[in-house]
């Protein structure tokens, strides 16, 4: 990506700043650390298309609708009179592209079409950008896949398939599970399945498990992740608890089932 190498994660330093913008993030929890270090008085401004944003900034520009926050800032560049660069176009296509999931999900709209043709005018290659993000994985990376594949289970009824990933997969295989993020499409695909379930053990703390939901049809797993405390949209997301692995997957898989019996 151009410019990541100019991106600072160093939080200890003494940074001076007139206003904060966050991005593509419904909480200020999905911050992290960089929370603890805006200055009171600060004004935040909060740019985000997810249905269960909180509007936690001083200026909420909230939009459900868009397909993704680079949607979003594309209009508002639009509006500013930028001129944009090809960098620029690049940065914005990206992070549609893979927001929509390759122009898939179904937040994509004909708004979204339009804007990635009018950035693709600017001398992007859409197969070299789609091998750049989508298929430049390590043998690791791909074993890592086959440890989480092998845990793919479905309930009784066909219609929820879940999978695990364990700190120890990683350990095993050396793999970056930052590359992780397209795994729970495996168990989405299957034919019948209405709901699927990663069940990520965090790095760190084996105590904690991540947990991202995705959904075809009609099916709100925004709701579920709100009910553990979670959110996102309609049929991606996420949340996070504590205790096991095996204790986790009971309490949800308990409260999905009784949801999708309700709706169905």
């Amino acid at each position: 990506m151009p410019k990541a190498n100019e991106i600072s994660t160093d939080l200890k330093k003494k940074l001076d700043f007139d206003a904060v913008l966050i991005l593509d993030c419904p909480t200020l929890k999905r911050i992290g650390g960089v929370k603890d270090i805006i200055p009171k008085g600060v004004p935040v401004i909060c740019v985000d298309h997810h249905i269960s944003n909180e509007k936690f900034g001083d200026v909420n520009w909230v939009d459900p609708t868009a397909s993704s926050a680079g949607e979003m800032v594309h209009r508002l560049f639009r509006e500013m009179d930028v001129v944009l660069t090809r960098e620029v176009a690049l940065c914005l296509y990206i992070a549609i592209l893979t927001d929509t999931g390759s122009f898939n999900y179904d937040n994509t709209s004909r708004l979204t079409h339009e804007i990635a043709g009018e950035l693709l005018g600017y001398g992007l290659d859409p197969a070299v950008v789609s091998e750049s993000v989508f298929e430049r994985r390590s043998l690791e990376d791909i074993r890592f896949l086959g440890l989480v594949l092998s845990t793919l289970r479905v309930n009784r009824a066909g219609d929820v398939a879940y999978l695990e990933m364990t700190r120890k997969m990683s350990e095993e295989t050396g793999a970056d599970v930052n590359k992780s993020e397209g795994f729970i499409n495996y168990a989405r695909s299957i034919d019948g399945v209405k709901i699927a379930i990663l069940f990520k053990e965090d790095m760190k703390n084996h105590n904690r498990i991540n947990i991202s939901f995705r959904s075809k049809g009609d099916v709100d797993v925004n709701g579920i992740a709100s009910h553990f405390g979670g959110g996102g949209h309609t049929k991606a997301s996420g949340c996070m608890l504590e205790g096991s692995l095996s204790e986790i997957e009971t309490r949800v898989l308990d409260k999905v089932e009784e949801i999708l019996a309700r709706k169905w």
